[in-house]
Protein backbone atom coordinates (compact mmCIF):
# COMPACT_ATOMS: atom_id res chain seq x y z
CA UNK A 1 0.00 0.00 0.00
CA UNK A 2 2.72 2.69 1.17
CA UNK A 3 4.55 1.65 -2.62
CA UNK A 4 1.24 2.40 -4.55
CA UNK A 5 0.82 5.67 -2.43
CA UNK A 6 4.43 6.63 -3.35
CA UNK A 7 3.49 5.67 -7.02
CA UNK A 8 0.30 8.13 -7.04
CA UNK A 9 2.20 11.02 -5.45
CA UNK A 10 4.75 10.46 -8.14
CA UNK A 11 1.99 10.25 -10.55
CA UNK A 12 0.47 13.14 -9.37
CA UNK A 13 3.49 15.14 -9.67
CA UNK A 14 4.59 14.31 -13.04
CA UNK A 15 0.87 15.38 -14.11
CA UNK A 16 1.45 18.38 -12.69
CA UNK A 17 4.89 18.79 -13.91
CA UNK A 18 3.75 17.74 -17.30
CA UNK A 19 0.48 21.06 -16.74
CA UNK A 20 3.41 23.47 -16.05
CA UNK A 21 5.46 22.43 -18.67
CA UNK A 22 1.94 22.82 -20.88
CA UNK A 23 1.27 25.85 -20.15
CA UNK A 24 5.01 27.12 -19.90
CA UNK A 25 4.89 25.64 -24.02
CA UNK A 26 2.06 27.37 -24.69
CA UNK A 27 2.73 30.85 -23.32
CA UNK A 28 5.85 30.56 -25.22
CA UNK A 29 3.79 29.65 -28.50
CA UNK A 30 1.52 32.62 -27.78
CA UNK A 31 4.61 35.00 -27.35
CA UNK A 32 6.83 33.76 -30.29
CA UNK A 33 3.04 34.43 -32.63
CA UNK A 34 3.19 38.30 -31.35
CA UNK A 35 6.85 38.01 -32.18
CA UNK A 36 6.06 36.87 -35.39
CA UNK A 37 3.57 39.32 -35.87
CA UNK A 38 5.14 42.04 -34.68
CA UNK A 39 8.18 40.87 -37.14
CA UNK A 40 5.43 40.95 -39.74
CA UNK A 41 4.42 44.89 -39.03
CA UNK A 42 8.23 45.07 -39.04
CA UNK A 43 8.82 43.53 -42.37
CA UNK A 44 5.95 45.60 -44.09
CA UNK A 45 7.61 49.17 -42.27
CA UNK A 46 10.40 48.06 -43.60
CA UNK A 47 9.41 47.35 -46.97
CA UNK A 48 7.68 50.62 -47.30
CA UNK A 49 10.96 52.20 -46.19
CA UNK A 50 12.52 50.91 -48.88
CA UNK A 51 10.03 51.62 -51.49
CA UNK A 52 10.29 55.65 -50.44
CA UNK A 53 13.77 55.47 -50.33
CA UNK A 54 14.57 53.93 -53.31
CA UNK A 55 11.88 56.41 -55.18
CA UNK A 56 14.29 59.09 -53.76
CA UNK A 57 17.57 57.82 -54.91
CA UNK A 58 15.80 57.43 -58.14
CA UNK A 59 14.37 61.32 -58.86
CA UNK A 60 17.92 62.29 -57.34
CA UNK A 61 19.44 60.41 -59.59
CA UNK A 62 17.57 62.18 -62.21
CA UNK A 63 18.00 65.39 -60.89
CA UNK A 64 22.00 65.05 -60.98
CA UNK A 65 21.62 63.55 -64.93
CA UNK A 66 19.59 66.53 -65.31
CA UNK A 67 22.09 68.98 -63.17
CA UNK A 68 24.95 67.58 -65.20
CA UNK A 69 23.41 67.87 -68.37
CA UNK A 70 22.86 71.90 -67.67
CA UNK A 71 26.26 71.90 -66.60
CA UNK A 72 27.86 70.40 -69.64
CA UNK A 73 25.51 72.82 -71.86
CA UNK A 74 26.82 75.93 -69.94
CA UNK A 75 30.48 74.80 -70.14
CA UNK A 76 29.69 74.00 -73.72
CA UNK A 77 28.37 77.96 -74.25
CA UNK A 78 31.27 79.45 -72.30
CA UNK A 79 33.57 77.87 -74.34
CA UNK A 80 32.17 78.96 -77.37
CA UNK A 81 31.78 82.35 -75.58
CA UNK A 82 35.73 82.11 -75.15
CA UNK A 83 36.34 81.46 -78.74
CA UNK A 84 33.74 84.15 -80.13
CA UNK A 85 35.72 86.61 -77.95
CA UNK A 86 39.07 85.24 -79.37
CA UNK A 87 37.81 85.25 -82.57
CA UNK A 88 36.68 88.92 -82.06
CA UNK A 89 40.10 89.64 -80.86
CA UNK A 90 41.97 88.65 -83.66
CA UNK A 91 39.82 90.17 -85.60
CA UNK A 92 39.75 93.60 -84.25
CA UNK A 93 43.45 92.94 -84.34
CA UNK A 94 43.79 92.34 -87.79
CA UNK A 95 41.57 95.55 -88.20
CA UNK A 96 43.83 97.92 -86.21
CA UNK A 97 46.52 96.11 -88.49
CA UNK A 98 44.75 97.31 -91.36
CA UNK A 99 43.74 100.86 -90.63
CA UNK A 100 47.32 101.74 -89.49
CA UNK A 101 49.21 100.13 -92.66
CA UNK A 102 46.17 102.57 -94.41
CA UNK A 103 47.31 105.74 -92.11
CA UNK A 104 50.75 105.20 -92.90
CA UNK A 105 50.51 104.62 -96.26
CA UNK A 106 48.68 108.07 -97.00
CA UNK A 107 50.73 109.68 -94.12
CA UNK A 108 47.58 110.47 -91.99
CA UNK A 109 48.83 110.95 -88.39
CA UNK A 110 46.64 108.84 -85.96
CA UNK A 111 45.66 110.70 -83.01
CA UNK A 112 43.75 109.64 -79.79
CA UNK A 113 40.94 112.99 -78.85
CA UNK A 114 39.20 112.64 -75.87
CA UNK A 115 36.51 114.69 -75.54
CA UNK A 116 34.73 116.33 -72.56
CA UNK A 117 31.33 116.83 -72.41
CA UNK A 118 30.58 119.20 -69.85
Amino acid sequence: EQSDIEHRHRCENADGKNTNDMEDLNHAIDKSGKTIEHLGNEEERLLDDIEVLEAEIKKTKKDMDEALALRNNEVAEFRQAMKDDTDAIAVLQQAMAALRQFFDKNNIKLQLLATRHG
